[in-house]
């Protein structure tokens, strides 16, 4: 007995280095994709024509703010490895957000913007523990639903639209989406129905793409259903049993 427990002891010691390097790895992992995004956006951005004289390598006061923002959260994503749970997602998201949200960009760098958002929602590390999410996943919602670009053809419009769709279609599947309040939600709906909407006179491959987003929304909102609060259902079988009437939870007011 006592050295089938002291296999067991020698067991869990030699895993806890392994589980330690698997969590440092994960940080790492994260700080490399979005200094990756930074890179992407600022490359896109220094090789259009409008944008490229405001890139000026040598001079920090003399360029954009939204170079300035981008550049300095690829300074500061390597110094948030050891502590990347507590750090406020809207750090290394605004800056994407800014540019997204910016009239003054045109839609190839709007889209990879776009890009990058939904690839950090999708590397999954929002959760109702990460520090300050709700303000985070508000403000996504926020930007792309207003999302501003300047149309330069109607393909790059076209391409904007699908990754609107991508990020707010993230935005629900995304383990934080439960933070969103039920008008952030209408909101995604809202958004999603008017690309539908508008779809109709664009190409074939944005109608299918905007029709399949809008029926994995409805599924997706509709499987948090379970979730909704128990008191909420007593209320309604009380109001019904003595008034005939139902109270409906608000996602069914949009439906």
């Amino acid at each position: 007995m006592g050295r089938l427990r002291l296999q067991s002891s020698i067991k869990a010691i030699e895993e806890e280095p392994e589980d330690c390097e698997t969590i440092s790895s994960i940080k790492t992992d994260i700080a490399c994709v979005v200094n990756s995004e930074v890179s992407a956006v600022l490359a896109v951005m220094r090789r259009n024509a409008r944008w490229g004289g405001r890139y000026v390598s040598g001079d920090d006061q003399l360029e954009h703010s939204l170079i300035q923002s981008l550049k300095t959260l690829r300074k500061q994503i390597f110094s948030w490895q050891h502590q990347w749970q507590s750090v406020s997602p809207a750090l290394y998201l605004q800056p994407f957000l800014d540019v997204i949200r910016s009239d003054e960009t045109g839609a190839p760098i709007t889209g990879v913007a776009l890009s990058s958002v939904f690839k950090i929602l999708s590397l999954d590390i929002l959760d109702c523990n990460t520090a300050n999410v709700e303000n985070a996943m508000h403000s996504v919602v926020d930007a792309v639903t207003s999302c501003r670009f300047e149309v330069t053809d109607p393909a790059s419009e076209e391409v904007v639209l699908m990754k609107i769709l991508q990020v707010l279609l993230a935005c629900m599947r995304s383990k934080a989406s439960v933070v969103l309040s039920n008008q952030h939600v209408c909101t995604i709906v809202n958004t999603c129905f008017r690309v539908v909407h508008q779809a109709g006179s664009k190409s074939e491959l944005l109608q299918q793409i905007a029709r399949h987003t809008m029926h994995e929304l409805v599924r997706c909102i509709f499987s948090h259903l379970p979730d909704v609060d128990n008191t909420q259902h007593s209320i309604v079988r009380r109001g019904s049993s003595t008034q005939n009437t139902v109270l409906v939870h608000p996602l069914f007011f949009f439906f």
